[in-house]
């Protein structure tokens, strides 16, 4: 097995960490996929939210290769603890807007696909959860402290379990990379009220509640942040190395954009939130497809099961989605 080669500590960015945490070579996902694991830093924060993450070659456009590398910039503070913390309590909000389908084969399969992917991102230690959103308005997003949600509507368009490992995969990808708690962060301290929010974060006061209601809601809040091109591009290959090392295929990604495409061409322009955010842009399917080229796709990577169809046919049971409107959240496909 090849090993990451060092970093040499004078190419370093400011406040760069790099990990060394290995990873078991033994399993089916095949050598291409381990050595890629940080061979060294990917990402450069000029402060939250921003990253170096394409260099200029022969005047082109062209991203690294290897796998994200997620360093914390200086300017949030948060813990593991503390992230959890605020993302509890946008999640209680957020589940007193919206209608959460409660079914034990759905959320037992969801939970399961989670887990599996989690696992093998750069932080696995966070309790991630999801929840399924009664709309059929297609969204998926996530919050701090590893809390996905999927909206009905995205999981009615896929066919196949491997895009649904995708979808997953590019939200905890979001979570990794603290892309929502940066811009959190950011959001509060434009206001004054980041002091307000840390000295309260841990506490049962309900004043971090009190704050996120009068800056609109959960929801309205997270409808404000709008990804980067560059946390976007992020996320997918974090999704992407997540599910190599989990044994589905990422081809899922190519199979989602080329859905979500195809949406985009039945609305015929009407506005969609969704899609408005975060399109599939030729630019993401290219950079997934490089990424296809230098890694080796083991002969048993999942595509379906027969468990997804079981998952899809009990959605179909499920009652009608309300008629208010749906939830926006930062849709982050």
């Amino acid at each position: 097995m090849k090993t990451r080669p060092e970093c040499d500590e004078s190419q370093r960015f400011p406040g760069e960490q790099i990990s060394s945490r290995p990873r078991d070579a033994g399993s089916d996902t095949g050598e291409s996929a381990m050595t890629i694991w940080n061979r060294r830093a990917w990402l450069y924060r000029t402060g939250i939210g921003a990253a170096a993450l394409a260099v200029m070659r022969g005047g082109a456009l062209s991203a690294f290769a290897d796998e994200p590398h997620i360093t914390i910039s200086p300017l949030n503070k948060l813990s593991d603890a503390d992230e959890i913390a605020l993302g509890r309590k946008f999640a209680a909000q957020i589940e007193s807007e919206v209608e959460i389908v409660s079914n034990p084969v759905i959320g037992h399969y969801l939970e399961g696909i989670v887990s599996a992917l989690a696992a093998q991102s750069q932080r696995p230690n966070l309790p991630y959860s999801i929840k399924l959103i009664n709309s059929h308005e297609p969204n998926a997003f996530s919050i701090p402290g590893g809390f996905l949600y999927l909206n009905r509507g995205l999981v009615e368009l896929i066919a196949e379990e491997d895009e649904l490992a995708a979808t997953l995969g590019h939200e905890i990808g979001h979570v990794v990379a603290r892309h929502v708690v940066n811009r959190l962060l950011l959001s509060f301290e434009a206001r004054s009220l980041l002091k307000p929010v840390l000295d309260n974060l841990n506490k049962k006061n309900g004043v971090v509640e009190q704050i996120i209601r009068k800056l609109g809601g959960a929801l309205a809040m997270l409808a404000m942040l709008h990804f980067s091109r560059e946390d976007e591009a992020q996320a997918d290959l974090l999704g992407f190395y997540e599910m190599l090392r989990a044994d589905w295929d990422p081809h899922g990604f190519l199979e989602l954009f080329d859905q979500l495409a195809q949406l985009e061409k039945q609305l015929g322009g009407a506005p969609n939130q969704f899609l408005s955010d975060h399109p599939p842009t030729p630019e993401r399917a290219e950079a997934i497809r490089r990424e296809l080229k230098r890694v080796k796709i083991p002969a048993n990577a999942r595509k379906d099961s027969v468990r997804f169809q079981v998952f899809k046919s009990t959605m179909g049971l499920l009652p009608t989605p309300p008629k208010r409107p749906a939830p926006g959240g930062n849709s982050s496909q």
